[in-house]
């Protein structure tokens, strides 16, 4: 009886390493492990008998020229510029855009968008929008793709990154109603992922800084969308603030069709600054100021990044001025 040839996740379970790490060790990419990981992966294979399948692995990292894009949108209207900017880009360096929907953030999609996405040859796998589990991120990890997530972020997740930053974002919306003399000021819209707790910290760091108490209330959650900012509205005669800070475009325009409804007029009664800055800040009545991504490049510098394999990038943002926000009496 033959016994059965030893795999790399044999390898792997011996040395006490991922298989991802097993495979940069073998294919000896430098910088991507240390010394003591090599020498462990070595001796794993060797006491194992372990010999490499050059023909497998050179049909799992053949070059490509599709790029998977896993888009998972809260229901908001960012990603529009972000897939202008890698389809753009990507045929500029004869590349494709292959795009698979996760949903929002469901996890059942999102492992079935990163199967169909690592199962044929890839230059490599981009993800808007997505929250990352442990599950997923073994199977990324396993791939052995080149793998970047965009327009969102975690320093907790080893995975590199092309993002706006969350916490400057909403600390600078906050910084400028303070400037314009605002002191209760609310966040509306924001989730419990990743980029909602970024930005609820810039939107606290910014109101400590500036000696002023946050009530509870003044932080209100919801999903990013138009109906969100509808429903956190109706609250608003009970919290008593003269501004917010809108999580996005959609939830801004919530905020300001239900404070019509409600007599409240938009800035006099209420200013709003909105985070994103699509083309829905010129459409509202008045136009909404708002701290404004650059979606674009940041669909540009994704795709730019994964074929260069740089490092994690934050694109900067700006803060545009319109017609939402009135100066508070001194």
């Amino acid at each position: 009886m033959v016994a059965n040839k030893p795999t790399i996740k044999d390898v792997a379970r011996q040395a006490g390493v991922s298989i991802a790490t097993v495979s940069r060790v073998m294919a000896k990419k430098a910088n991507t492990y240390t010394p003591q990981t090599a020498q462990r992966v070595w001796d794993a294979a060797a006491k194992l008998g372990y010999q490499k399948n050059s023909a497998a692995a050179e049909l799992a990292t053949r070059s490509s020229d599709k790029i998977a894009v896993i888009v998972s949108n809260p229901p908001t209207n960012f990603s529009t510029g972000i897939l202008d900017g890698m389809q753009q880009t990507a045929l500029a360096h004869n590349h494709h855009i292959i795009i698979l929907y996760a949903g929002n953030h469901s996890p059942q999609l999102l492992h079935q968008a990163i199967k169909d996405a690592t199962a044929g040859p890839r230059a490599g796998i981009l993800l808007i929008g997505s929250q990352i589990d442990p599950q997923s991120l073994k199977m990324l990890q396993d791939s052995q793709l080149p793998v970047r997530l965009v327009s969102n972020y975690s320093y907790e997740l080893p995975l590199q990154f092309i993002s706006s930053d969350n916490t400057e974002l909403a600390a600078q919306s906050v910084e400028y109603l303070i400037k314009k003399g605002h002191r209760r000021i609310g966040l509306f819209g924001i989730d419990h992922s990743h980029t909602g707790l970024q930005r609820r910290a810039g939107y606290q760091k910014a109101m400590y800084e500036h000696h002023l108490p946050i009530e509870q209330d003044w932080i209100q959650y919801g999903d990013y969308s138009y109906e969100a900012g509808q429903t956190i509205m109706q609250y608003w005669a009970d919290l008593k603030l003269s501004a917010v800070v809108a999580a996005s475009d959609l939830v801004a325009m919530g905020i300001m069709r239900q404070a019509a409804q409600m007599g409240i007029k938009v800035p006099q009664d209420l200013s709003i600054v909105s985070i994103d800055g699509t083309f829905l800040c010129e459409v509202t009545d008045p136009q909404l100021t708002s701290v404004t991504q650059d979606f674009y490049q940041i669909g540009v510098n994704s795709v730019l990044d994964l074929l260069g394999n740089a490092p994690s990038e934050l694109v900067p943002f700006k803060l545009v001025e319109r017609g939402s926000v009135a100066e508070q009496p001194k």
